[in-house]
């Protein structure tokens, strides 16, 4: 018995020595910062952050375990989506396909705006929260109707979300559109204003807009609208042939901006997760409570 837990100890020391030693050979680190390094993974909030810049110092001057590989942005958005919850929703409510959390500070409870962008012909989400008597604004411009009134609570506008405005915007073809399509597209940051919401409180965000999100996301980030955003659904899209997967390192620093504004997972479905050699297809459906917000 004691030879056994010797003979285990000295594997896990050799094992634990030839980690370091490979640490050691990353650009930029110092032994006492491998210890670092490894005293991050085993606490709750780890010291490791992550970089695009590859062998290059960063402007900030801090150092970063550094990535540069498309795969490797991949396997980290396959953990973010496939790792426990980050927030446990006690209480977790279906609203047509997508989901809320009503725990408390997070309770979605009249009055309440929700923000809707991406409908096709699924209405049941729009209609759930109109339902449970918030205003909702449901924005599509790939399904060709009019500004309408679906119901008393729920309000349709012609529009799509990106990460600027233009009333000229050529839509990308995929399997919701089918021929050329000029739209009209807005930032959030406009939206809110044209709806007079600029000083108000987004209770939902729900964006399914099919790789639009990306661009849509940093915009979110930089505008700092999201501070006003109390729950955050979103489809994150990485398909075959659309983004090129030389964008997958800017959109993993996109992805983790979003996170830093305080958002934080309480429910993941990650339902396409197919992986090839030089491309992959990555659908998740996550949403998030912002645990920094500070309004109601």
């Amino acid at each position: 018995m004691k030879r056994g837990i010797l003979v285990l100890t000295f594997t896990c020391a050799f094992l634990l020595l030839l980690i370091c030693f490979y640490v050691k050979q990353l650009p930029g680190y110092t032994g006492s910062q491998v210890g670092e390094i490894f005293a991050g993974t085993v606490t709750s909030k780890p010291k490791l952050q992550y970089s695009s810049s590859g062998n290059k110092p960063s402007q900030d001057g801090k150092d970063y375990l550094r990535f540069t590989k498309w795969w490797q942005a991949s396997a980290l958005f396959k953990w973010e989506w496939e790792k426990p919850m980050e927030y446990s929703c006690k209480t977790i409510v279906p609203m047509g396909n997508w989901h809320v959390c009503m725990d408390h500070p997070y309770t979605i409870k009249p009055p309440c705006i929700v923000y809707s962008f991406g409908i096709s012909n699924d209405w049941t989400f729009d209609d759930a929260m109109g339902k449970h008597g918030c205003e909702v604004h449901c924005f599509d411009p790939s399904i060709g109707k009019q500004d309408f009134n679906r119901s008393r609570n729920v309000h349709f506008h012609n529009l799509g979300i990106a990460g600027y405005d233009s009333d000229t915007f050529e839509a990308r073809k995929d399997v919701y559109v089918h021929h050329k399509q000029i739209w009209k597209i807005r930032r959030l940051k406009s939206v809110m204003e044209m709806l007079g919401h600029a000083n108000k409180t987004i209770d939902v965000l729900k964006i399914d807009v099919e790789t639009s999100e990306w661009p849509t996301a940093k915009d979110l980030v930089g505008s700092g609208v999201l501070s006003k955003v109390r729950q955050f659904l979103i489809e994150w899209h990485l398909f075959f042939d659309y983004p090129s997967t030389d964008k997958y390192l800017e959109l993993y620093n996109t992805y983790m901006a979003v996170k830093d504004q305080g958002f934080s997972t309480f429910k993941v479905d990650f339902h396409h997760n197919t992986i090839k050699k030089n491309n992959l297809l990555f659908q998740a459906d996550v949403d998030y409570v912002n645990t920094a917000y500070k309004g109601k």
